[in-house]
């Protein structure tokens, strides 16, 4: 989800990173809601927050990974 949010972040809005990261936001609540209500129906409430606060980390990094990388394509 996160590449999908880079991409997006940068097709859409390009170099304003204001909108870039309200995209990164809404892409990352997505995925949180979906995982939450499909996947982790049946955990208990302390193993979802600690399995939500390691995967923000990753989500945040490949996030602007992806959108640094693609603005930087994009300018060579």
């Amino acid at each position: 989800m996160a590449v999908l949010g880079g991409l997006a972040a940068y097709q859409v809005f390009g170099t304003d990173y204001l909108n870039g990261m309200l995209v990164g936001i809404i892409f990352y609540l997505g995925s949180y809601y979906l995982a939450r209500y499909i996947w982790f129906r049946e955990l208990d409430r302390d193993d979802v927050g600690k399995i939500y606060s390691t995967g923000i980390g990753g989500f945040i990094l490949v996030f602007l990974f992806t959108w640094i990388l693609l603005f930087t394509l994009a300018s060579v």
